[in-house]
């Protein structure tokens, strides 16, 4: 059985539509569904021996989404007493990157438990119009003065399901 939080990164969201000339036509749309999303061309320091993206540097930018992400929305210092601690991360890596080639990171919500949810990515080539990467972490609610889980408080609850539902923000 596959459950929606192993379809949400799956794959692309395509639509057909009719052409001018009664033809159908099929568009992949980018990050169609992804309420926070930076645009940036890669950097050499992301490129390793092999000439392109290490995988490590996909990991860095879904960092950089989850803390963006908590930033604007949660509206806590990322480094208060409550936060979130990541407890899992699952990358696949579909197309490869290379030097400042321009692309676009998506960020979503795509699972709310008790005391956790999931982070949905996508990296997408805007050079070549096609997703390279889709991953998942999953991040706990985390009082770090009791050094303990936390339910997700309702404040939370409330701006993710506001941010998720607002128009998409770009951010460098």
């Amino acid at each position: 059985m596959v459950s929606y939080r192993d379809t949400v990164c799956l794959a692309p969201l395509r639509h057909i539509y009719r052409g001018k000339c009664g033809l159908d036509v099929e568009v992949t749309l980018m990050l169609e569904g992804f309420p926070l999303v930076s645009r940036f061309s890669v950097p050499f320091a992301d490129i390793d021996m092999l000439h392109h993206v290490n995988n490590v540097a996909y990991i860095r930018w879904a960092e950089m989404m989850r803390a963006e992400y908590f930033a604007r929305v949660m509206g806590e210092a990322i480094d208060g007493n409550h936060g979130m601690i990541q407890a899992n991360i699952s990358f696949t890596y579909e197309k490869q990157l290379a030097y400042r080639e321009k692309i676009a990171v998506g960020c979503k919500v795509s699972r709310m438990g008790t005391k956790s949810w999931d982070f949905c990515y996508e990296v997408w080539s805007e050079t070549f119009s096609h997703r390279a990467a889709h991953g998942t972490t999953a991040v706990v609610a985390f009082d770090f003065e009791a050094q303990k889980s936390i339910v997700v408080p309702e404040s939370w609850r409330a701006a993710i399901a506001k941010f998720e539902s607002g128009p998409q923000i770009l951010f460098h």
